[in-house]
């Protein structure tokens, strides 16, 4: 089994007043387990919106998800985020991670691009 890597990185929106995400930053794992990446946040908002991207090697982020159920071109099957509003969480799971998964993902808390 070849191990795979995805990468995490912390994302913060503009003009958010205190606003943040909080991401873990490395997630290793060998083909075919399940990747958990988490994601808390902290805002004001009651009905905050929240958004997974992907980024492979040099290409632009892609929006995978959101909590609108929104699907965006990077989706794939088997990728599921719930929102967790008591935890201010809103995890990605990859149930059964290839090794064209390891990329870069990215928390956001509005529809942006860091």
């Amino acid at each position: 089994m070849l191990p795979l890597f995805c990468g995490i990185l912390l994302c913060f929106t503009g003009n958010t007043q205190g606003d943040s995400v909080l991401q873990n930053h490395s997630v290793f794992l060998t083909e075919n387990e399940m990747a958990s990446l988490y994601c808390q946040y902290e805002t004001t908002s009651t009905a905050p919106g929240l958004f997974w991207y992907i980024q492979r090697d040099t290409k632009s982020p892609e929006l995978i998800l959101n909590n609108y159920s929104i699907r965006g071109n990077g989706y794939k099957e088997g990728l599921t985020a719930h929102l967790e509003k008591s935890d201010r969480t809103f995890n990605l799971k990859i149930a059964a991670a290839v090794l064209s998964d390891s990329a870069t993902y990215y928390c956001a808390l509005r529809p942006t691009l860091c």
